[in-house]
This record gives structure tokens, sequence and C-alpha cells, in this order.
């Protein structure tokens, strides 16, 4: 699971709330001049891996597999359209969404794999995956298709690949996140700075 900054901990009391507070909350960043404007994009990708977590719980006790790929390919559609409308590439937009689905995937396959070798799913609250998870994705996701628009100019640049490797471990240094969400985030972000 991704550990929260403290502020973050204390006013969250679920993953879900947790993720819900990254997508509304001002965020502060002191990283290195120049990463700065990579850092929405960033800790809105970390928001939409931590519903992963109730999205494999959910997924745990109804027995549903992990792909769904009509419900996948909806998503897709929509957030490049809403992607289109704020000026942001088809291709971008299309790699960028089924790059975060793929990242949400292997994290939703990874903590599977540990719940079944303890035999058990952790016990905790389950939140519903259709009214309580999903309109929590949508808020992530129109977050995220703003935060991808913002990054025109710097997604441009001929070192976006390096800032975007160095604000990315960075923010998973800062936040010591478990090494599953840290591959996934580097799945997340793998065509972000792609021309």
């Amino acid at each position: 699971m991704i550990k929260l900054g403290i502020w973050k901990s204390r006013i969250c009391f679920s993953p879900l709330a947790a993720a819900f507070m990254l997508a509304h909350c001002a965020v502060s960043y002191a990283g290195p001049a120049g990463d700065a404007g990579l850092y929405p994009l960033i800790d809105m990708t970390a928001a939409r891996l931590q519903i992963a977590r109730q999205v494999a719980l959910a997924k745990w006790d109804t027995n549903q597999p992990v792909e769904d790929l009509p419900r996948e390919a909806k998503v897709i559609e929509a957030t490049v359209e809403e992607a289109r409308a704020l000026g942001v590439p088809t291709k971008l937009a299309t790699h960028f969404f089924s790059d975060q689905i793929e990242a949400n995937k292997l994290v939703q396959y990874g903590l599977l794999a540990r719940w079944r070798l303890m035999g058990h799913a952790p016990h905790e609250r389950r939140a519903n995956l259709a009214a309580e998870i999903r309109p929590h994705l949508d808020i992530i996701q129109k977050s995220l298709i703003s935060a991808l628009a913002d990054t025109n100019v710097l997604r441009a640049q001929s070192d976006c690949r390096l800032k975007l490797a160095q604000a990315t471990q960075k923010y998973v240094s800062t936040h010591a996140f478990d090494p599953l969400y840290a591959i996934a985030m580097d799945r997340a972000l793998a065509r972000v700075c792609e021309p």
C-alpha cells in the first residue's frame, strides 16, 4: 500500500478517501526546479493506483477477473474524448490511459497473488465497486486529463524522460512505496514523454 504523507493520513480514513484527498487537496512539492510541473501528473497516478487495492478486494470477494476488456475500452474512449477537448493528442491520451489501466491491473494481480499465498485477503472495509470505487476513479480521471494537458510544454522537451524518471523516483522514495506500487508507477507513466 502507498504510505501517504502525515497530513494526508490524518484526514483520510480509507484508501478511497486517501485517493479522493490526493485528487482534491492542494499539493506542495519541493522537488528540483523543472520537474514540479510533472508533480500533479505523478500525484494523480499515485491516487489512481491507491484505488487498485479496493478494486482487488472487491474482485477477490466476488471472484471477478482482473481484466474487463469491455469496461477498459469504454474508459479509454471516454477519457480520450475529454482529453481531446483539452488539446491532448488522441494517440497520447489513448496510450496514457491504457498504461494507467495496465498499471492498475498490475497492482491488482500482485495483491491477489499475495492474498492467495496468505490464504485470505486482508480484513478491512470493502468498498462497492460500482457505487464507491468507480465514481472516485472518474474524479481522478478528470484530474489526470487536466494534468496531462498542463504538461504539454514539459512533455515536448528533449529531457522529458529524464525529468519524469527523476520526479517519479523522488515521489516513490518520499512516499515510501511498496515495490509493487513503485513498479506500477513506472508502468503507468511509461509513454508520457513519447513524441
